[in-house]
């Protein structure tokens, strides 16, 4: 790939994790359409489920992990990019952990079949997040 073409994925790449903070940023303010809650109240729920006690099955522990994982990615991934271009461990340990958050999480998002807009932008942010990990490239320096 010739340097000017990975510049070009480079930015196609920072477009998509930067589409994929404004829709994470949406699933948190949009309302959800089951009980009127926002997203931001998810957070709320997860912290304090080990307060009272609750132990996590395995059906509840894996969607769990997935949106701790993507609360710790999207964020992220816009402004690490410097580094996730010229690591390539970095970057397939981000492409992993977000293909996992993805997959796991998305199909347990998927089942739940919510049609809310905030879930809709939850989708969206793993989607953009996990294809603009995939497009980062390491330009080589001419």
């Amino acid at each position: 790939m010739s340097p000017s073409t990975a510049r070009h994925v480079n930015h196609v790449a920072l477009a998509l994790l930067v589409a994929a903070l404004v829709c994470w940023i949406a699933f948190h303010l949009l309302p959800m359409e089951r009980d009127g809650g926002r997203g931001w109240e998810l957070w709320r729920q997860i912290l304090r489920a080990p307060k009272i006690g609750s132990m996590f099955g395995w059906k509840k522990l894996l969607p769990i992990s997935g949106f701790l994982t993507l609360g710790l990615l999207v964020p992220a991934s816009p402004f690490v990019t410097t580094l996730l271009r010229s690591s390539t461990p970095c970057r397939w340990l981000a492409m992993l952990a977000s293909g996992a958050a993805f997959f796991g999480f998305g199909g347990a998002v998927a089942a739940s079949l919510d049609s809310s807009y905030s879930f809709f932008c939850l989708v969206a942010s793993m989607f953009l997040n996990f294809f603009g990990l995939v497009c980062i490239r390491h330009v080589a320096p001419e």
